[in-house]
């Protein structure tokens, strides 16, 4: 699988980052693999990066079952994505979209940067 999963419990964030080609099977099979990892608690934060993957073929329908699929999460957690643009940004924004009322704190942002701005001001 093109992903390297990194649960930082000092900092509570759960740290995905995705690579190469991006597949529908890929991101349905992930949540599977946070929740199995001894260390992941629903109390910690997500970022999910899709910097460094050069193609992605997920389907609208793999979209909306993950929105609509309970999170792993606490409803009260950030789940950020990375995406720096063109597709896979338009596609993150439209899960943000779908995810509305399941990860009412999902926030889509171009960098690295911006998200860890972002679990700051969680903090704050």
């Amino acid at each position: 699988m093109p992903v390297i999963l990194k649960i930082d419990s000092h900092r509570k964030v759960v740290y995905s980052t995705f690579y190469g080609k991006l597949t529908d099977e890929e991101l349905l099979r992930h949540g599977a693999r946070i929740a199995s990892d001894p260390d992941f608690r629903k109390d910690f934060s997500e970022i999910v990066d899709f910097t460094d993957v050069t193609q992605a073929s997920i389907s609208k329908d793999t979209l909306t079952t993950m929105a609509n699929t309970r999170s792993l999460f606490s409803q009260s957690v950030f789940h950020i994505v990375v995406a720096a643009g063109g597709a896979l940004f338009d596609l993150a924004s439209r899960y943000k979209e779908l995810s509305r009322k399941s990860r009412p704190n999902l926030f889509v942002v171009h960098t690295r940067a911006e998200a860890y701005k972002l679990l700051a001001k969680r903090k704050e």
